[in-house]
């Protein structure tokens, strides 16, 4: 399993996770899923040296050569984290994947970082995660 999935632990999104690891042909891939997914990276001190060890472990015991870093709009920790849905969640969650993806490639540089976000679709017959879509 030279794969490391780093998402929310939120359930609503816990399909959609795994069927992007099922298209990507890793469905056995390690997973730290954690509030806010990559949240806890983009943090000062503490609380981002404790995620970062934690990378550090899963990427160093498993040899991981790959890691999906994955967002999902509608995030009740970023929510949390930011006082309330008074910003652009898309813009926002895609910054900060770019921002802990450099982070983590420079941290790793033998790993390769990809970047997903889990779309909220509304319509006119109710709400629902989308699938997964890539993030340059």
């Amino acid at each position: 399993m030279d794969t490391l999935l780093i998402g929310c632990s939120d359930g609503r999104i816990a399909a959609r996770l795994q069927a992007l690891l099922d298209d990507l042909g890793h469905p056995d891939a390690n997973r730290m899923l954690v509030p806010g997914g990559p949240l806890p990276l983009t943090r000062p001190g503490s609380e981002r040296r404790v995620a970062l060890e934690c990378v550090r472990e899963i990427v160093e015991v498993h040899d991981v050569r790959r890691i999906y870093l994955v967002a999902h709009q509608e995030c009740a920790a970023y929510e949390r984290a930011l006082g309330g849905l008074g910003f652009d969640q898309q813009e926002l969650l895609e910054r900060d994947l770019r921002r802990v993806k450099t982070l983590l490639e420079t941290e790793f540089p033998r790993v390769d970082v990809v970047c997903y976000m889990i779309p909220w679709r509304e319509n006119g017959e109710g709400a629902a995660y989308g699938p997964a879509v890539a993030v340059d």
